[in-house]
């Protein structure tokens, strides 16, 4: 089954916010919310915080996949809202996260989405800034969430190099943040190799091995059942065939990257309108993607 990712997902697992920006809250004895979408989806998630947990207080953890804008963007206004919320991340993204360069461009993303919808904070502050990372996660490190919910720690480069899949093992569920790609509007899929080919490739293969019943996509989709463990074999198909597509466009622009990267966006983006994405990012990832294979060859 593929469904929006809002709601009651799997045993204590819960979709907040809008499907497009959901964050993904494992109930326990100590409750954590997994990524934190963009700044504006704030105030949503102490929204479901407050309607699931009685009060958002109760929140203890906030665990990121990345520090992409996408993804840490409201993390900073969750603390200022939950006092003492503690944020889990990879070494590197919490070096990211510092970083005044990535902190900028975060930023700079995020207020073209508040100044686009600003309808849904109605004034409330919930501007980025940068913020410490409490907890480093390694791969291989067990989370126990106390209650029986608990999950394992799956470092997944390639997206990026601070990439992070969670494994929650009692619900057979991966949070894969971008480390598996994203569907567009017609289910196919789109691969998100920003940092490395070779490395996302080999995560993909990685991950292939948990057999997932459920896999929590980093933007609208849940998936379960056959869908769920039929899509990482799928999602190294369509890798694989996007690498050889730029490859090939490459050869005939003779090496020039931005005719592939003007190309691609003309043929995905705009000629067929099934891409989940705004325009910016868009661009920024197609580009990073055209480097990877490019630099690779």
């Amino acid at each position: 089954m593929i469904m929006e990712s809002r709601g009651l997902l799997a045993e204590g697992v819960y979709g907040l916010g809008v499907p497009d920006l959901p964050a993904y809250l494992l109930l326990g004895e100590r409750p954590a919310l997994f990524d934190g979408g963009i700044t504006i989806a704030g105030p949503l998630y102490i929204k479901d915080l407050r309607e699931i947990l009685g009060d958002e207080g109760r929140l203890v953890f906030n665990f990121l996949t990345h520090s992409h804008f996408d993804h840490a963007g409201s993390t900073p206004y969750l603390r200022r809202k939950i006092p003492g919320l503690k944020v889990g991340a990879h070494p590197l993204a919490a070096e990211n996260l510092r970083k005044p360069g990535a902190v900028a461009l975060i930023r700079s993303l995020c207020e073209e989405f508040e100044t686009k919808y600003a309808g849904l904070i109605a004034g409330e502050d919930v501007g980025f800034s940068s913020f410490d990372v409490e907890i480093l996660l390694e791969d291989g490190m067990e989370v126990d969430l106390g209650g029986g919910m608990g999950f394992r720690v799956i470092h997944t480069p390639g997206h990026t190099r601070d990439a992070l899949t969670f494994w929650l093992p009692r619900q057979r569920a991966l949070i894969t943040g971008e480390a598996a790609g994203v569907f567009d509007r017609n289910y196919a899929i789109q691969p998100e190799f920003l940092s490395s080919y070779n490395d996302y490739l080999a995560s993909l293969e990685r991950l292939a091995r948990y057999e997932a019943d459920c896999i929590m996509m980093s933007h609208y989709f849940t998936l379960t059942g056959e869908d769920a463990r039929g899509y990482i074999p799928r999602s190294i198909e369509a890798t694989v065939a996007f690498r050889r597509r730029i490859e090939a466009y490459l050869a005939e622009a003779h090496g020039e990257r931005d005719a592939v990267v003007k190309r691609i966006y003309e043929e995905d983006f705009v000629g067929t309108g099934a891409v989940m994405q705004e325009s910016r990012p868009y661009l920024l990832n197609l580009e990073a993607k055209v480097r990877c294979v490019a630099d690779d060859r």
